[in-house]
């Protein structure tokens, strides 16, 4: 193709050397569209600071497909005779080429309307319509700005358009009316643990900010696109033009290069976190039947900062007696850390010769628990086993990351094959012993957890769990991207509340359901997978970035827990649901909350009622009052110890910081004697 007829050979250098064309400015405008959109409400409320990355995110997405897409309907266009003939002509063809994309866009759009369960090319298709519609459309309204460049008004024209698009995206939000998911339909209380509130003047600023972030970003992708589209001319031939969509494709890799660096980078910083210890757990257990205590094969140096904490944190079997108000004994912990060992069969042998070694299975139960990927055990579930079984019990655990949950996503399958090595030592023991002396065997995961555990059973159906001798099992804020749980959901449809089953199964779309499911049905669930409807744990997957999710279906049917109102962005969702992930458990120690990834409240009569275990309501009430007494009492401890350990200098300011948080914890002001009796209870 040959160069564009009408255009001096100055005005094309300057277009190819980093001005906005046409293009860049299509791009421009539907990234501004874009970030008025991003106002939209999701599961969970958000920041100021998270609205500005999911403005920049929106407006740098918007800007990319915009500018990539037109660049072809562009090259396109010049490829008509009739376009080369003058500047005017030029925009004509230009004009008509973007309206046939747009028209052409809605009617793909249209002839693929969502469906439940529908299969990737149908979404796909759909997608692409919408994408070809939006570049079009904007393309357009580029077109009009670009046939008035050089006249009187065109810069005060081009900013009144681009508030113009971030104005309408805006509107179509339907502010007032939309509510996120944590505010359902008819309520004022949010079911969060913190309410995040977007400040407007700094809104605005950002919104500020990001526009002319944008245009900077327009202008340097501009001059990237076009040096790489100036060399490919002189290697390849013709004129820079031809080339300016592989410059696009350049520029578009650059920045996803940038992304993964800095994914990498934050990698590395929270490995280092991970294996950190907490100064209140550095002192080895004194227990024999715990992981790190005497005669323990596991060395308590070899332990991970979450591996610490939940050995140290075993209830002790004075604890529980008084609790319950009957004799206890003193129940067993055992972990493998990540840092035990070098791969998962000797990590698993390890955990193995703790059970032996504990007499774990020679109690009346025995529990597995996965863990999320930074390796943490809710505490609130383990405690509550140890109290309701009178500290009859044995708890074991093996680490597979170091990391958020969030950043452990491709251990999956690492970590179950390592639990299935260790699943396979159990099931031997047990199957060695006689049938009546055989523990209760029981399955708890949590998160990342969920999945790690759920996937051994791929494929297996209900047949899976009793395959191994599982008794049951509790589930809570399994991952979306666990196909177990896809195939135990089969066809069903989120728009109803579903019935019991398979088998003994029971899949919840939201704690709703299983709290208005009737007594008697709930005390046959032996396999629960409980979950948030504002979960994001349970919504969140890769998918979300090219296909719109059921839960965002018709706003009249959607189900508990999901935004109203809120419409799916390609790529944005997937970000804005990633940082609802971010701000889904900020709990306040001593105080159980339900929503978000958040289970506290719920777990305690979840863990009584799958698990079989007896205890009187009363006991109960004392059960859940102890477990809050002492998740508090916990993270005074942590907090104090590491102010305890600053310098003398920043000792008193550090005191001071934990004096105003439990004051705020406990909505009363505590001075430092309480907080030291706190930290003297025992527990």
């Amino acid at each position: 193709m040959g160069p564009i007829l009408g255009l001096s050979e100055e005005r094309r250098r300057a277009i190819y050397s980093g001005g906005l064309d046409v293009s860049a400015r299509t791009g421009f405008l539907l990234g501004a569209f874009y970030t008025g959109l991003s106002y939209q409400p999701n599961l969970l409320s958000r920041g100021t600071r998270d609205q500005a990355i999911v403005s920049g995110v929106a407006a740098a997405v918007g800007y990319g497909w915009g500018v990539t897409v037109h660049s072809f309907l562009r090259t396109t266009a010049n490829r008509i005779p009739a376009a080369r003939s003058s500047r005017g002509s030029r925009i004509a063809s230009g004009v008509a080429m973007d309206a046939v994309a747009a028209a052409t866009g809605v009617a793909v759009a249209r002839a693929f309307p969502q469906q439940e369960h529908e299969p990737p090319r149908r979404a796909l298709m759909r997608l692409g319509g919408l994408g070809l519609a939006a570049a079009g459309t904007s393309g357009v309204a580029a077109d009009g700005l670009e046939a008035a460049r050089g006249r009187p008004g065109f810069r005060g024209a081009s900013v009144l358009v681009a508030l113009g698009a971030v104005a309408a995206g805006y509107a179509l939000t339907r502010p007032g009316t939309a509510t996120r998911g944590s505010l359902g339909p008819g309520e004022t209380v949010a079911r969060e643990d913190v309410v995040r509130t977007v400040s407007v003047p700094k809104a605005l600023a950002s919104g500020v900010g990001v526009t002319a972030l944008l245009l900077a970003v327009a202008r340097g992708e501009s001059m990237l696109s076009g040096a790489v589209a100036r060399g490919a001319a002189r290697a390849l031939g013709g004129e820079a033009a031809d080339h300016r969509a592989l410059g696009r494709l350049a520029a578009t890799g650059a920045l996803a290069g940038f992304g993964w660096a800095a994914v990498t980078a934050a990698n590395h910083v929270l490995t280092k976190a991970g294996v950190g210890a907490d100064l209140a757990h550095a002192q080895p257990p004194d227990l024999p039947d715990v992981t790190g205590g005497p005669g323990s094969r596991i060395p308590w140096q070899d332990q991970t900062r979450e591996s610490r904490r939940w050995l140290s944190m075993v209830l002790r079997q004075d604890v529980i007696a008084d609790v319950m108000g009957e004799a206890a004994m003193q129940p067993i912990r055992v972990y493998a850390s990540l840092e035990c060992a070098t791969t998962p069969q000797e990590r698993a042998d390890l955990l193995l010769a703790e059970i032996d070694r504990t007499g774990a299975l020679d109690r009346s139960v025995f529990a597995l628990f996965s863990p999320t990927g930074s390796g943490y055990v809710n505490y609130v579930a383990s405690e509550t086993l140890e109290y309701l079984t009178r500290g009859d019990c044995a708890s074991a655990c093996i680490q597979y990351s170091v990391l958020p949950s969030a950043l452990s996503l491709t251990k999956v399958g690492y970590a179950t094959a390592q639990t299935r090595l260790l699943v396979n030592g159990i099931v031997q023991r047990l199957m060695a012993m006689p049938a009546e002396r055989r523990p209760s065997f029981l399955l708890f995961g949590e998160s990342l957890g969920s999945q790690v555990s759920e996937e051994m059973f791929r494929g297996q159906g209900t047949t899976g769990p009793d395959g191994i001798g599982l008794d049951a099992a509790l589930w809570i804020g399994t991952p979306a991207s666990t196909v177990c749980r896809a195939e135990l959901w089969g066809t069903r449809t989120v728009t109803a509340p579903p019935s019991i089953g398979p088998g003994d199964f029971y899949l919840p779309r939201a704690i709703r359901d299983w709290q208005a499911t009737p007594k008697d049905e709930r005390t046959g669930v032996r396999f629960l997978l409980l979950q948030n409807g504002d979960d994001p744990v349970p919504k969140f997957g890769t998918p979300l970035i090219w296909k719109q999710p059921d839960w965002l279906g018709p706003t009249e049917s959607r189900p508990p827990g999901s935004p109203l109102h809120t419409r799916w962005l390609p790529v944005v969702s997937f970000v804005t649901t990633f940082i609802d992930m971010q701000n889904a458990l900020v709990p306040t120690p001593g105080t159980f909350d339900e929503g978000g990834h958040d289970y506290r409240r719920e777990i305690p009569e979840a863990v009584r009622t799958v698990f079989r275990l007896n205890a009187s309501d009363e006991q109960m009430q004392r059960v859940q009052q102890a477990l809050r007494e002492r998740e508090l009492a916990w993270e005074v401890r942590r907090r104090w110890a590491k102010a305890e350990a600053e310098p003398t200098p920043k000792r008193s300011g550090a005191e001071a910081g934990v004096l105003a948080d439990v004051s705020k914890w406990t909505g009363r002001a505590v001075d430092r004697d309480e907080v030291l009796r706190i930290i003297d209870a025992p527990l």
